[in-house]
């Protein structure tokens, strides 16, 4: 994680940590902190979710990857389908309001293209998961799960008597500490300041628990737009080590404040990833640099989604 101050005993010079530039581009933040084999995080959770990025560790090639998450959708099945992860340790996946994760199930239930192994939690227990991780804490407890198989077919999940006496059963969830999360934002400064618009679901937990934290956002703001709103700053600077403006980062998905979801364009994802061989046709055609990606989009499409979201909500800065 980036360096913090001298109050946290690693002699850094605080000031010089609050101003570094950790800008960088999308290419170079994926290639730095997703390497092969590493455990990954990644934000939102049906809006803000970092899509770009996604698109970039397939474009990347990037294998043997375990996924530990909350609710996550088409980003983590088209990684699936494209070979990237070998785990997945979360509450749900598929395709949200469009279809079921196609790509999930072949791999699954058919090894295709090679075999995904699963290990349930709820999704309260997935914020627990990232709970324990922040706070540098090796478990919590909690009554949630216990009336579930989820703790008998999670070997990770530890069932005890309550220590203090109550005759209570209790389910420790172990804390989760990614190699990266990887966390969409609406703006950001250069030195990680990252602020969120909306729902933060896991996110400042997640950023907390990782070992290093990936922001990626619409706009780079100066530090001083950011220090007018400290309220909305929910992922600091001293969690952060690279800062990656990504307009339109979560494309087909919707960022509150700034564009629509694409509801037509993950409809069709939706179908054609229904078949393994349209699937793949499919990345053949999506799987690009980032701002060709936009180009094929398309502008006037963008434009309308950006149009969508102010009518439906309105201006939220």
């Amino acid at each position: 994680m980036s360096p913090v101050t001298d109050e946290m005993g690693d002699g850094t010079d605080t000031e010089a940590a609050a101003t570094r530039d950790k800008t960088t581009d999308l290419e170079s933040a994926v290639d730095e902190y997703v390497p092969d084999g590493a455990s990954v995080a990644f934000g939102g959770m049906g809006g803000r979710d970092p899509e770009a990025a996604a698109r970039e560790i397939i474009r990347q090639e990037k294998e043997g990857l375990c996924v530990v998450d909350d609710a996550r959708t088409t980003l983590f099945d088209m990684m699936v389908g494209a070979g990237c992860v070998d785990e997945y340790v979360g509450s749900w996946v598929g395709t949200s309001l469009i279809s079921q994760g196609h790509n999930v199930r072949r791999a699954v239930e058919d090894d295709v293209p090679h075999h995904l192994e699963m290990q349930d939690v709820s999704n309260f227990g997935s914020s627990l998961l990232f709970f324990a991780g922040a706070m540098d804490v090796p478990f919590v407890p909690t009554r949630s799960m216990l009336g579930t198989d989820i703790a008998a077919k999670n070997d990770d999940i530890e069932v005890i008597e309550d220590p203090f006496g109550s005759g209570d059963e209790l389910a420790l969830v172990p804390a989760a500490n990614p190699d990266v999360a990887i966390i969409h934002v609406q703006r950001a400064d250069a030195q990680g300041n990252a602020q969120i618009f909306g729902n933060v679901v896991n996110d400042h937990l997640k950023a907390r628990a990782a070992e290093h934290t990936v922001i990626t956002c619409e706009e780079v703001v100066p530090t001083g737009e950011i220090e007018e709103a400290p309220e909305l700053t929910r992922i600091p600077f001293y969690a952060v080590d690279a800062v990656v403006e990504v307009p339109f980062g979560c494309h087909p998905w919707h960022c509150y404040g700034e564009y629509y979801a694409d509801l037509p364009f993950y409809r069709e994802y939706g179908l054609e990833s229904k078949d393994r061989e349209e699937f793949l046709d499919w990345l053949d055609e999506w799987i690009v640099p980032h701002e060709e990606y936009l180009e094929k989009v398309g502008a006037d499409r963008l434009a309308k989604l950006e149009s969508m979201e102010q009518t439906i909500n309105g201006d939220t800065r």
